[in-house]
C-alpha cells in the first residue's frame, strides 16, 4: 500500500491477516491462561505498530519494513531448523504445509517480478523464505521415521 504496488502484488496479505486475527481470537476466547491484560498489551502493540507505519515512517524510510522480513524470518524459521536438527525429528510439522509456503513463496517470486518488478526488498523477503522451506521440507523428510517414533510415543504416553 505505502509503496504504490498493485493490490495483485499484496493482496493475499490482508486474507492471512484476517485469518491470523480470527486464529488468535480464539485462542484468546477458549485459552484460560490468558488475561485481559494480555490481550490489552497486543492490541496495545499491534496499534502502536500501525501508528509508526502509516503516521511516523516517511516514504524515504518505508524501506526499512522489508529491509526487516528476512531478519524476521530468519529468526522464526531459524530457531525451528535448529530446534529440527537438535531434535532428529520435526514434531507435527506437515509436509503439506510447508510445503505449500514452499510453492507460495516461490510463486510469490514470480509474480513479483511481473507485477513489481525486480524489487530487491521484496524478492530478498520472497527468496529467503523459499531458501529456509527448502531447509525444512528437507528436514520433514530425513527426519520422517524418528518423527513417527516421537508421535507414537506421544501416542502410548496419553493412553496411559
Amino acid at each position: 500500500i505505502l509503496r504504490g504496488n498493485p493490490f495483485t502484488a499484496y493482496g493475499e496479505t490482508f486474507s492471512v491477516l484476517l485469518q491470523t486475527m480470527i486464529v488468535v481470537s480464539l485462542i484468546w476466547v477458549y485459552d484460560p491462561k490468558l488475561g485481559r491484560s494480555n490481550v490489552a498489551l497486543a492490541f496495545a502493540m499491534y496499534s502502536l505498530y500501525l501508528f509508526v507505519v502509516f503516521q511516523v515512517l516517511t516514504p524515504d524510510t518505508q524501506y526499512i519494513l522489508m529491509v526487516y522480513n528476512p531478519l524476521v524470518l530468519c529468526t522464526t524459521r531459524g530457531a525451528q531448523i535448529f530446534e529440527n536438527y537438535n531434535n532428529k525429528q520435526t514434531g507435527a510439522q506437515s509436509i503439506a504445509t510447508t510445503g505449500m509456503n514452499l510453492a507460495g513463496s516461490a510463486v510469490r517470486i514470480a509474480t513479483t517480478i511481473k507485477e513489481v518488478g525486480w524489487d530487491f526488498h521484496i524478492l530478498r523477503a520472497y527468496g529467503t523464505s523459499v531458501f529456509f522451506n527448502v531447509i525444512l521440507c528437507t528436514q520433514i523428510m530425513m527426519y520422517m521415521k524418528n518423527t513417527e517414533k516421537f508421535l507414537k510415543s506421544l501416542d502410548e504416553k496419553k493412553k496411559d
